[in-house]
């Protein structure tokens, strides 16, 4: 479990990158990586809510702040993001 906590550490990171960064991170992937955690069994209330709220920032957060795939950046990665 404490793997899990790590790694919603290392989501929220990234995605508090986005204020200030936006066009590091790719958003649809983001949101894949967090859909793909809420559906893990065994999550914690505290941990869902968390993921939840990072998931909502994500989505709030107007399209054209992002990078896209036809972008020539290239694509962060989570440690390189945190």
């Amino acid at each position: 479990m404490n793997t899990m906590k790590t790694e919603i550490g290392q989501l929220a990171k990234a995605v508090s990158a986005l204020t200030s960064y936006p066009r590091l991170v790719r958003r649809d992937y983001w949101i894949a990586q967090i859909e793909n955690l809420l559906k893990e069994r065994g999550i914690s209330a505290s941990d869902g809510q968390r993921l939840d709220t990072l998931l909502d920032l994500l989505r709030n957060t107007p399209a054209e702040r992002f990078a896209t795939a036809s972008d020539d950046e290239p694509v962060s990665s989570l440690e390189a993001v945190c």
